[in-house]
């Protein structure tokens, strides 16, 4: 337990730090200026179609340097508030397309400029991808969500989603690469929509780094969002060209840890019809190892005081997969979408343990040598449907779609134990067993978008997810006596499984002077059921739940470059069959693993105000704020020790409310045009108030997080970059999660007329830091453990991409194009 004074200086350095990042935001350009607007709307000059998440800059008429940037929106509008009077250049760039510039003059006596619909032609020549990606900032702000451009993290070439998430400030990726977000549990999204398959550690394991466009880290979704996920969504935005004509993409790399990859991505653009595939492979093996030291304050049965186990672990695995799709623009307002994808996994696993047991004073009783093995094969294939519909309302449109996941494994494993006491008798024992998984999951949503006065917008939709499970799992023991296995009824299991859950939503949004809001709420209505044939145990849970949202966004009036952003939150963390299932895992002997059928879902509300601050000059960017969550009935793991047979049980309990305070400071520094630094700093103090048969388990802490990333663009398209992080221990209900850190370097040199080819040398763990660490504390034992993987090694990656865009590619004849509507002041 952290003293008084401790605390309250943890307090006091977080109120410091905040402080200090908003006078430095004021201490800048605070030269009040009359709001401005500039606006318009990016279409595909062809198609008619909008251009979403092109770029768009407002670059100074004198010197060309960039004033203000954004993305367009997925209806194609732009919208730039605050502008100061001058003459500047508005540049559309998208890859693809040819590059759209337009002079634009503001004055101060209009205060709303429209450049009107600008259509972007396809270039009908070999892409310059390069060039665009050069003018997409690597960090953005939006009011509920920050973008990260995947194409800027050099250091995640020839890797996975994985691995661009190592380079998102507030995002853990642990040793077995689970993912948090501050701590707590994430939903991930893929284009929007929930990953096809399953958890977030295998959703994310089958994407290539180089078919992500940018990631973007919802840490309080509004109502629009599901609930699911105490920590937020991460979203997966994929890359998908529109544009007529084909493009192509090849990628492969070799790692020194033994791994493989490679992929090709394809599109192809036939008047209404835009097709899209890619295929994918990836091989990587790696070693590991690890020990557990344990002091028994309550020697065992066999008089077992200490207890301590070595292992040395490798792992090989590998996956192939890819997706095909169609794109069909039925006519100008209608579009339908559909594809399919698969994915092939495989693994062998081989772990060798070495058990002691010692007695008070540390004298051997027994030792063990144990060899566990495995091997899994799970294919998967999913099927999504989407259909889109707009009308002559702008920004009115009406989207669907429907998904399902059809997902199976197969499994089986050997444990082998040999037992010795000082006098030489053996005890050997041994385990078989195999395993069969089905989960199929159905996924169906509707939202309806429409304006709503001059500045609002109406939301509403309805989704309907449906999960169903059904697992075999037979463990053999073997008899010594009959010299045959024999089935455990109490380490075997077969149960069924489903999880349906049905939700509505409403949003509306609009503005009062500089102050837009947004507010909403959500309905979810979750019916868990599941039989244990095994253990003859039902779970039968129903829970209906309010989601409240509120969004406010206040543009500061004496600084256009300022903006102040409060938004308040709902979110649930339900247990999953896994969770719930008394099924035991004894694949590490004195550590056994269950579930809880009693468990409870956890409510988290959250409050968050961030403020955000943008330096025309310098082009530096600021963003900092303060957060607040409160998690009732928070679920973690308790590790239990039995005092007769000397072996720890671990499962999920609803254990305490969990608050935390924390700040967030991230500046993005152009210290010059060809090197950034983007640093990130979290801090958070943590209560852990337990109640009930768990008051004793009441814990405070205060942890912080470091990240850092450099970046230097050098001549001759040559990129150097260096990302840092660092976590400070953490506290959990029975101990420490010990701190982390990393270091990553990634070089890129880009080649070929118009940069086509690119090869990257990326070193993961350069100092070979890398660990988990645990310490815990019971009134029971006390006991440290830690693991370490092969993090540390360099990969090589080539990259090749060749294409064409060219609106009358597949004509027979040039139609007269669409002359442009002229730039209009209001």
């Amino acid at each position: 337990m952290l003293s008084f004074h401790l605390i309250m200086n943890s307090r006091l350095l977080l109120v410091c730090v905040l402080l200090c990042g908003y006078y430095h935001a004021l201490a800048q350009d605070n030269t009040p200026n009359a709001t401005i607007k500039v606006s318009g709307k990016a279409l595909d000059g062809a198609t008619g179609k909008p251009v979403e998440y092109a770029s768009v800059v407002l670059l100074h008429k004198a010197d060309s340097t960039v004033a203000y940037g954004m993305y367009t929106q997925p209806t194609g509008n732009f919208s730039f508030t605050a502008v100061k009077p001058g003459d500047y250049v508005l540049r559309i760039t998208f890859m693809g397309y040819e590059k759209m510039e337009k002079e634009v003059r503001v004055t101060a006596l209009k205060p709303s400029t429209t450049v009107g619909t600008l259509r972007l032609h396809t270039a009908g020549k070999v892409l310059s991808a390069v060039e665009i990606k050069a003018e997409k900032p690597a960090f953005s702000m939006q009011i509920d969500r920050q973008v990260f451009d995947a194409g800027s993290m050099v250091t995640a070439d020839g890797g996975t989603g994985t691995d661009l998430l190592k380079n998102v400030p507030g995002v853990d990726v642990d040793i077995d690469d689970n993912v948090t977000l501050r701590g707590k549990s994430v939903t991930i999204y893929v284009d929007g929509k929930p990953s096809p398959f399953g958890d977030a550690k295998t959703a994310l394991q089958m994407i290539p780094a180089e078919t992500v466009d940018h990631v973007e880290v919802i840490s309080n979704p509004s109502a629009k969002f599901e609930a699911q996920g105490g920590g937020g969504i991460i979203n997966i935005v994929l890359k998908k060209d529109k544009a007529v004509g084909y493009n192509v993409m090849f990628n492969g790399g070799v790692a020194t840890r033994g791994q493989l990859n490679g992929s090709v991505n394809g599109s192809l653009r036939i008047r209404r019809f835009n097709f899209f595939a890619n295929y994918y492979g990836r091989y990587g093996s790696q070693a590991g190892s690890g020990f557990s030291n344990r002091h028994n304050l309550v020697p065992d049965s066999s008089n077992t005081a200490y207890f301590t186990q070595a292992n040395n672990s490798h792992n090989s695995d590998g996956s192939h997969g890819g997706r095909l799709g169609l794109d069909y623009y039925l006519d100008k307002y209608n579009t339908v979408s559909i594809s399919e994808g698969i994915n092939f996994s495989n693994g062998n696993n081989e772990n060798h343990i070495l058990l002691n047991y010692l007695d008070a004073d540390k004298q051997n009783l027994r030792s063990g040598d144990r060899n566990n093995s495995s091997h899994y094969y799970n294919p998967n294939n999913n099927t999504n449907f989407n259909f889109r519909h707009t009308t002559n309302k702008e920004n009115e449109e009406l989207t669907a779609y429907v998904s399902y996941s059809n997902n199976k494994g197969n499994s089986n494993s050997d444990y082998y134990t040999l037992y010795q006491k000082p006098g030489g008798a053996e005890d050997p024992d041994r385990q078989s067993n195999t395993g069969l998984n089905h989960n199929q999951f159905w996924n169906a949503q509707s939202d309806y978008t429409t304006p709503m006065g001059k500045k609002g917008k109406f939301e509403a939709g309805v989704k309907g997810t449906f999960r169903k499970i059904d697992n075999d799992y037979t463990a053999l023991l073997f008899n010594y006596d009959t010299d045959q296995f024999e089935k455990s009824n109490s380490l075997s299991n077969t149960y069924s499984y489903k999880q349906n859950i049905y939700a509505g939503y409403v949003n509306v949004s609009s503005a009062i002077g500089n102050l837009g809001y947004q507010v909403g709420a959500r309905i979810e209505q979750a019916q868990l059921k599941g039989f244990s044939y095994s253990q003859n145990a039902a779970v039968d849970n129903s829970f209906f739940n309010v989601f409240p949202s509120v969004f406010l966004k206040y543009n500061l009036p004496h600084n256009q470059d300022q903006s102040l952003v409060f938004n308040y939150a709902t979110r649930v963390d339900r247990p999953d069959f896994n969770d719930l299932l008394p099924y035991i895992n004894n694949s590490d002997p004195q550590n056994i693993r269950t579930g809880n059928p009693d468990l409870q879902p956890s409510l988290t509300h959250k409050f968050e105000v961030n403020y955000s601050q943008y330096y025309p000059k310098s082009h530096d960017f600021l963003n900092t704020g303060v957060y607040y969550s409160q998690a009732n009935d928070d679920i973690d793991r308790l590790s239990i020790l039995d005092t007769i047979t000397g072996i720890t049980t671990t499962k999920p309990m609803n254990l305490a409310k969990d608050q935390d305070w924390g700040g967030n400071f991230t500046y993005q520094l152009h210290l010059f045009r060809w090197w950034d630094v983007t640093s990130n700093l979290n801090l958070e103090y943590s209560k852990l108030t337990g109640s009930g048969s768990f008051s004793t388990l009441t814990n405070e802490y205060l942890t912080y997080g470091v990240n850092v990333n450099s970046t230097l663009r050098l001549p001759s398209h040559f990129n150097v970059q260096l990302q840092g992080h660092y976590r400070s221990p953490r506290v959990s209900p029975q101990g420490t999660t010990k701190a982390m850190n990393g270091i990553d370097l990634g070089l890129r040199k880009e080649f070929l007329k118009n940069n086509a080819l690119a090869i990257s040398l990326n070193i993961s763990d350069l100092l070979n830091t890398q660990q988990f660490s645990n310490h815990y504390e019971t009134e029971a034992f006390i006991q440290d453990y830690e693991r370490k993987r092969t993090t540390r090694f360099i990969r090589l990656n080539l990259r090749y991409r060749f294409g064409k865009m060219d609106p009358n590619m597949f004509k027979k004849k040039k139609q007269v194009e669409e002359p442009e509507e002229p730039i209009i002041h209001n």
